[in-house]
C-alpha cells in the first residue's frame, strides 16, 4: 500500500501540474470552464502533498497529530477544505457547461470568464470558513489521541454526508444530465425557433463537458465511502467490538480516508487523457514543441560556445538550419 500511495503522490501532483500548463494555454486559458479546471487542479497539488505525504510518515513513525494539538486541529481543516474548494469548482464547471449550451440568453450569460473570475474567490474564501468547526472541537483525548469529541463527532459525519457525499455529486449528475439534454435538443434543432440565435457549441467545449462527465464518475467512485464510513464510526464508536471487527473497520477507515478519498485529485489528468482527444494535442504541444525547442536551443547554444572556444564558424549556419530542421520535424 505504501509504494501504491508514493505512486499516487508523485503521478498525481505531476498530472495536476500538466492539467494546469495545459488549461493556462491560449486556447484554453479564457474559457470559463477552464478557469474552475485550473483552481481544481493548484488546490488537488496542496491537497495530495499534505494528505498523503502525513499518511506515509505515520506508517513508520508515531502520528504527530496524537501529541501536537495545533497539528490535530489544523491537519484535518487543511485537507477538507481544499477538497471542498476543488469539488464545487468541478460543480460550477458542470453548472457552467448546462449554462453555455441553454436556450436561454440569461442563462448562457453564467457561462463568461467574468462570472468564473468573480465565482471563484466566493467559493475558496466560502470552504476556508465553513470548515472552521474543525480546528475548534477537534482536541487530543487523555490517551493520546485525536478526536472529535463527544456528539462533535456525530454532527461532523452528518456534515460530511451531506457537503461531501451528497449534495456535489446530486449538483454535478443533474447538471451533467441537463447539459446532455441540452446538446440534444441543439442538435435537434434545424433552424432558430421563432427567429431567434442559433446556439453554436465549439467542439473544444463539447470536449470539455465529456472530460467533466468522466470526472464526475471518477469523483462518486473515490469518494462515497468516505462519508458512509465517517458516519458508521460515529454511529457505533461506543460498541464492543472484536479484534477482527476492529481490524476490518480500521482497513476501511484507511482506505477510504487515505487512500481513495485522493483517488479523484490524483486521476483527473489521467480521465482528461483519455477522454478528450483536443486534451492530448494540447499535452503533445506543450511536450513536442516547447520541450524539443528548449533542448535544441541549448544544443545549439553549447555549439556556439565550442565553437568561439576552438575558433571555428563556419558550421554554425548549417548546424542551426540543421536543428531547426530537426525541431519542425517533431513540430
Amino acid at each position: 500500500m505504501t509504494r501504491v500511495m508514493i505512486a499516487q503522490l508523485i503521478l498525481g501532483v505531476v498530472g495536476n501540474l500538466f492539467n494546469i500548463s495545459i488549461f493556462l494555454q491560449k486556447s484554453l486559458r479564457s474559457n470559463s470552464c477552464s478557469m474552475y479546471l485550473i483552481t481544481s487542479s493548484i488546490t488537488n497539488v496542496f491537497v495530495l502533498n499534505f494528505g498523503i505525504i502525513p499518511s506515509l510518515y505515520t506508517l513508520d513513525h508515531v502520528n504527530p497529530s496524537n501529541y501536537s494539538l495545533v497539528y490535530c486541529k489544523l491537519r484535518l481543516y487543511l485537507i477538507h477544505g481544499p477538497l471542498m474548494i476543488s469539488r464545487w469548482c468541478i460543480v460550477l464547471a458542470c453548472i457552467d457547461r448546462w449554462a453555455l449550451c441553454s436556450s436561454h440568453t440569461k442563462v448562457r450569460e453564467f457561462s463568461r470568464s467574468v462570472v468564473a473570475g468573480r465565482l471563484i474567490p466566493i467559493i475558496v474564501s466560502l470552504w476556508l470558513i465553513i470548515p472552521l468547526h474543525i480546528p475548534i472541537f477537534n482536541t487530543i483525548d487523555s490517551k493520546q489521541r485525536c478526536i472529535m469529541p463527544g456528539v462533535y463527532s456525530l454532527i461532523y459525519s452528518l456534515y460530511a454526508l451531506i457537503v461531501s457525499g451528497t449534495i456535489p455529486p446530486i449538483l454535478m449528475v443533474l447538471f451533467s444530465i441537463l447539459t446532455f439534454n441540452n446538446l440534444r435538443e441543439i442538435r435537434k434543432r434545424v433552424q432558430p425557433v421563432g427567429g431567434g440565435t442559433q446556439i453554436k457549441i465549439k467542439q473544444r467545449d463539447i470536449q470539455l463537458m465529456v472530460m467533466l462527465s468522466a470526472e464526475v464518475f471518477v469523483y462518486i467512485f473515490s469518494t462515497v465511502l468516505y462519508p458512509i464510513n465517517v458516519f458508521y464510526t460515529a454511529l457505533t464508536v461506543n460498541d464492543s467490538k472484536t479484534p477482527l471487527r476492529t481490524t476490518i473497520e480500521s482497513f476501511i477507515t484507511f482506505l477510504a480516508g487515505s487512500f481513495l478519498i485522493y483517488i479523484n485529485s490524483a486521476a483527473a489528468f489521467y480521465v482528461y487523457l483519455l477522454t478528450s482527444k483536443q486534451f492530448r494535442q494540447e499535452l503533445k504541444n506543450i511536450l513536442v514543441i516547447y520541450c524539443l525547442k528548449y533542448l535544441f536551443k541549448n544544443k545549439f547554444r553549447n555549439y556556439r560556445q565550442n565553437q568561439r572556444t576552438t575558433g571555428g564558424g563556419s558550421l554554425k549556419t548549417t548546424y542551426h538550419e540543421q536543428s531547426l530542421s530537426m525541431s519542425q520535424r517533431y513540430i
